[in-house]
This record gives structure tokens, sequence and C-alpha cells, in this order.
């Protein structure tokens, strides 16, 4: 558990105790295991989840007497998922989205892809079969991996994106995304697909609205169902370790403070009767049905939790830039970039917090403070090194170009 989130939790959480067993993570992993699988339907959920693991940190070792994992058949035979009515989750995630769950929507006036799995020919058939894709709802710019080739697919659906979050380049995360068809604006009421506003007092009838939610990204967006579905993609989650819906702060790339202001505007409209939902469908954690009614009143409770939970956090934001070497440090800890990290940083838990800003280390589960100076030191003394190097090298050749000209002179 992270020091920043243990110290953000209330005193009933803490009471309860770790919720993993012991033994089922490495000293430093953001998770662990709730319980060993028990059953052939245990050892196949277990193996989807190593499979949609984008960095590796999970294993499955079957013991002996359970079937072997040639005999469950491919790990995503059993998806897509109904969780209700007509709201599916898709299965396949993609790396380039690291892991990130995409749903969809099967509805009479269009069908709705809420962000993009791996492009499969699995997974065009389930969407052929059920009528195609009308829109495909992009929640936020590191989800927009893919979305060329479901468009090339489906030519006659229109996607959807903050305009914020619209890319010329593109990233290590993020795709181009200038022909996206609607470029929705950050504005403060709800509105439509196509983005004409619509009232506050509209959006308890409304089928689909779209909230503006900028924080997580600049142009992050949120997908209202039936007053029952809240797609959040990277904006809000559920933390069964919290008990309540929380937010990453540790990957809050764009602004954590506009991003608390944004959960306090879904406040605001729950509580005046406007917004409600019993389903928190999030890109990353679990889906989660919430306890109560699904009441406006009941969702204005639940979101306070949450405010008053991100107004404990510290504020600011972690540069992507200073996120993927940390992460790719950890994903590949025998490859050049985690050598020179934790050549810097250490060996042991903790060598690789010194990358990122002092902020978010905290929120590590295996923060070492007392680590960080003398690594940010080392790469002091190094980039000084460097600099002298790349510094004499210039001299000396602008040294041997003056003796050449003088010579020929």
């Amino acid at each position: 558990m992270a020091p920043a989130h243990w110290e953000a939790m209330d005193g009933e959480v803490k009471r309860r105790g770790p919720a993993v067993l012991e033994g089922t993570y490495d000293e430093g992993a953001f998770t662990g295991v709730l319980r060993q699988p028990r059953s052939r339907a245990d050892f196949e959920a277990a193996r989807t989840a190593v499979a949609s693991c984008p960095v590796h940190a999970l294993r499955l070792k079957p013991p002996a007497a359970r079937p072997r994992a040639g005999e469950l058949g491919a790990p995503f035979s059993t998806w897509p998922r109904r969780i209700e009515d007509d709201v599916w989750a898709l299965g396949e995630p993609s790396r380039e989205t690291v892991g990130a769950t995409a749903y969809f929507i099967e509805r009479p006036g269009g069908n709705v892809l809420v962000d993009l799995p791996k492009p499969s020919e699995a997974i065009f058939r389930f969407l052929e079969e059920r009528g195609g894709v009308r829109w495909i709802f992009l929640t936020h710019s590191d989800n927009t991996a893919h979305h060329a080739e479901f468009a090339a697919r489906f030519p006659g659906a229109r996607r959807i994106l903050g305009y914020a979050d619209v890319s010329a380049r593109g990233g290590a995360y993020t795709a181009v995304t200038t022909d996206v068809e609607i470029q929705l604006p950050d504005r403060p009421e709800p509105m439509t697909l196509e983005g004409a506003p619509l009232a506050d007092a509209a959006l308890a009838g409304a089928e689909l609205a779209v909230l503006s939610q900028p924080g997580h990204s600049a142009g992050s967006m949120c997908l209202l169902y039936r007053g029952r579905f809240l797609f959040t993609g990277d904006h809000l989650a559920f933390s069964r370790r919290l008990g309540q819906i929380m937010a990453f702060r540790l990957q809050c790339w764009h602004d954590w403070e506009r991003q608390t202001g944004s959960v306090r505007r879904l406040v605001a409209l729950a509580e005046a009767g406007h917004l409600r939902f019993a389903w928190l469908l999030p890109s990353h954690g679990e889906w989660h049905r919430l306890d109560g009614d699904g009441s406006a009143a009941a969702t204005a409770a639940e979101l306070r939790r949450t405010v008053a939970w991100m107004e404990r956090q510290a504020p600011g934001h972690l540069p992507l830039a200073r996120f993927i070497p940390w992460v790719q440090s950890r994903v590949q800890p025998r490859g050049r970039l985690a050598r020179a990290v934790r050549a810097i940083g250490g060996e042991g838990p903790g060598s690789e917090a010194w990358v990122l800003p002092r902020a978010a280390r905290p929120y590590l589960p295996d923060h070492r403070p007392e680590k960080v100076n003398p690594a940010l030191m080392r790469a002091s003394l190094a980039a000084a090194s460097a600099i002298g190097a790349a510094a004499s090298v210039v001299w000396l050749a602008a040294r041997a170009v003056g003796a050449v000209v003088k010579r020929r002179a």
C-alpha cells in the first residue's frame, strides 16, 4: 500500500488490514492476490487476467491436479461478457492502451464502442453480428490506439474525442487523432454525442450524455448511459481497498486540482437530482455495481466521499515523459534503461522512485525517501560529467578545425 494512499484512508479502512494474501506479490508491487484459484472457472478467470496484463505482472502455475492451460481454450474464448442488459465488456485489451477495458453498448439507435480493444477478427465479427458500430467514444488521449483500424473496418462510425486531447503527432501511448470526426469542447454542461449542449435538468432523461471531466488528461470525457452506467475512462474507478470511488493520483497526467474540480461538478449535478448511476465502468480496474438504489442522492453521497479523499492528496500532476521511463524500468528490469535507473537509484525496492517528481513518489508502494536524495545527487553528477565530456569533445573538435584552417592559410 502506497504511503500516500494509506495516510489518506479513514480509520475503518485501516482497521480492516491488508486484503491480499502473503507471498502473492513482490515488494513494491501495486497489487496482490485476494484468493488462489479453486475451480476450473477460477483458473479460466486467472488465465484471462494473466493474458490481459500489459506488463506481465501476473503468473499462473496450475497444480498437477488442475487443468493445464492448453485444456482451457483461448484466454478470451468466453468473451465478450455481458455486464447487464445491453452493455458488454469486450475483453482482448491492448498493450498499446496499457490493458484498458473497452465496452460496447448495443442499442437500436446505433451501437457505441467506448474505447477500443486489440483489433481481431473475433472482435470484428462480434460487432458485425450485432449491427456494427455507429459511434466510437474515446474517453481520453491515451485510449486512442487502434481508432484508425476500427474506423476502417466500420466506415460509417463517427469517432468522438475531447478537443483538448486531439494530437497531431501522437506519442508512446497516444495515436494521431486529427481525423477524429467529432472533437468535443470542454464545457460545464452535459452534451450530446454530437456536442450539442444539454440542460442539466435533461440529463436524467437522456439516453446518452457526455460529461467533460478534465484532469487525468486535458480532454477527458465520461459517457453516461440511461442514467445507470457511467463510463469513466481513467478518470474514476472503484477501489476495493478504500471501499469507495477514487482517482489515480500517480497517473494524473494533466492537473489533479482540476480533476478534483471535475468531480465536484458531478457532485453538484447529483445533489440537484440530475445525475445518477449504478454502474461505474472504468478503463483500468474492475467494473463495479455500487451499493444503494442508484438514485441521485446515493450518487451524490458516493461522490462526496471521492472528493473528500481527492482533496487529501497532493496537488500537481505527473508528466508522462517521466512516468514512461519509470514504468519501463519496472516492466523490463533487465533492459538498458532499467539498469541505468538502478545504477543511479541503487539496488532493491524503491530504486526507481528518483525518476518521478517529489509529489508522486509517496504513491509508490515501495517508496524509500532515504534513497532519493543520494540518487538525485548521483544523477546530477552523471549529467554534469556528460555535459563536461560533451563540452570537451566540442572544444577539441573546434581546436582541430582551427588547426586545419590555420595550416591551409
